[in-house]
């Protein structure tokens, strides 16, 4: 947790000059018309990301874009860093817990004046744009949607007779279904499932079907310690049982799709979002599906939805923003940049880009776009947009889950921590 915090006390504490010295101290390198475009995910992601900047620069003479990846888990603090050093990329891959936290301390660059002119997103749904402004502001574009899905090892199933989850499964019944896999399966050291404890998303899903929320319009928490609780002990009581992999497992997730317990062989069973199963599926030869997450109640109505899909932002701080935003929209709208892309990072939702690629995505990818057009009959309105402290919340969640998996807390102590932690960041942020 210390970087995290760090990273938040740099952020607090440099941004509100971000507008001016970097500015100045990068106008010399205005006249080369170089820039720099950050992002996270793997290596299928990065092939793909360099493909449309080749394909960017042949139309552009005269114009580099300079590629930077990291990991997720390292992303946000080389990110704040260079923010806070004077030297921001100028195009950034953005997440919608820390949107709001860059755009209020001005970081990020306004995009409504490039509306109808470098930018026409005429085509994409209000509620998909709007979910990308803060405080009436758009600072940023996304590529779709995306919602969240059980990654599930069909082969893993089948291979002891059991009935994989589906749509309208319980909890009850998948812990259940995970014990019997794990008595039965052959595989050493194998699991029902991963233990989703302390991952953001599932446990939205979860406040969701108990008419809660993660956080409430105004930027407050909207779950409380009975909630956190009641989420923290229904996985302790799975890995007691042997539903889920162990605390140790666990642990050596860090966040990325390769070091998952679907492809590191521990789990049949993995939370996270649909676009991921093209990399799921590069990873390994095992047969992997799309199922939705369980329910809490048989009648508990689904808490998902869909999502806005990974943005891509400008930096306030770019010495050229027309041409920075002339490749946020060749990136995210162009039909040539739309094939190489595809459905990796989010399914898109405007019509002529879903009739550009259709014929030219994996069968992975249209795996995803076939589970977001199963599951929208049941998915609930879109969320409150993260206030600023949100990404050091999914921090803290993260590690309040860590200390009940290795017996640190119990479920409630854990429970009150969250919410008395969480408390705390927004307070400050």
């Amino acid at each position: 947790m210390t970087h995290h915090l760090n990273r938040r006390t740099l952020l607090k504490g440099a941004l509100g000059g971000v507008l001016a010295a970097p500015l100045a101290s990068r106008l010399a390198f205005a006249q080369e018309t170089r820039l720099r475009f950050f992002w996270w995910g793997n290596q299928d992601r990065s092939d793909r990301t360099h493909r449309v900047i080749d394909l960017y620069e042949a139309a552009n003479p005269g114009v580099t874009v300079d590629g930077e990846t990291a990991p997720f888990s390292d992303f946000w603090t080389r990110l704040a860093t260079q923010v806070v050093g004077g030297n921001p990329p100028d195009i950034i891959q953005m997440d919608f817990r820390y949107i709001a936290e860059y755009a209020d301390r001005g970081a990020l660059l306004p995009l409504d004046d490039y509306l109808g002119n470098l930018l026409d997103l005429s085509e994409i749904p209000t509620e998909q744009v709007d979910a990308n402004r803060v405080n009436g502001q758009l600072y940023g574009i996304s590529f779709g949607v995306n919602c969240a899905a059980l990654h599930i090892n069909s082969d893993a199933w089948a291979e002891v007779g059991i009935e994989p989850p589906a749509l309208g499964t319980t909890y009850e019944d998948f812990a259940e279904a995970c014990v019997r896999l794990k008595e039965a399966t052959p595989r050493d050291n194998f699991y029902g499932t991963s233990d989703a404890s302390g991952i953001e998303v599932p446990f939205e899903n979860f406040l969701r079907q108990r008419g809660r929320a993660l956080y409430t319009a105004d930027g407050e928490l909207a779950f409380d310690e009975t909630d956190a609780a009641d989420w923290f002990a229904l996985w302790d009581e799975m890995r007691k049982s042997g539903a889920c992999v162990t605390g140790e497992m666990q642990a050596s997730d860090q966040g990325t799709i390769e070091t998952s317990m679907l492809i590191q062989g521990y789990a049949a069973c993995n939370f996270g979002l649909a676009n991921a199963i093209g990399p799921i599926r590069n990873l390994t030869p095992e047969t992997i599906e799309l199922a939705a997450y369980p329910l809490i109640a048989s009648d508990a109505a689904p808490g998902h939805y869909l999502r806005p899909a990974t943005r891509v932002s400008i930096s306030a701080a770019t010495p050229d923003p027309e041409q920075a935003v002339s490749f946020l929209a060749f990136f995210t709208q162009d039909l040539e940049a739309a094939k190489v892309l595809g459905a990796e990072r989010g399914i898109p939702v405007a019509p002529t880009i879903q009739q550009a690629i259709a014929s030219s995505i994996s069968a992975a990818e249209r795996a995803s776009v076939e589970y977001i057009a199963a599951i929208s009959d049941v998915v609930g309105p879109l969320p409150p947009q993260s206030p600023p402290g949100a990404g050091e919340i999914t921090d803290l969640l993260h590690q309040a889950a860590q200390e009940v998996a290795f017996g640190v807390r119990s479920p409630q102590d854990s429970g009150s921590a969250l919410v008395q932690g969480a408390a705390d960041i927004l307070a400050r942020s």
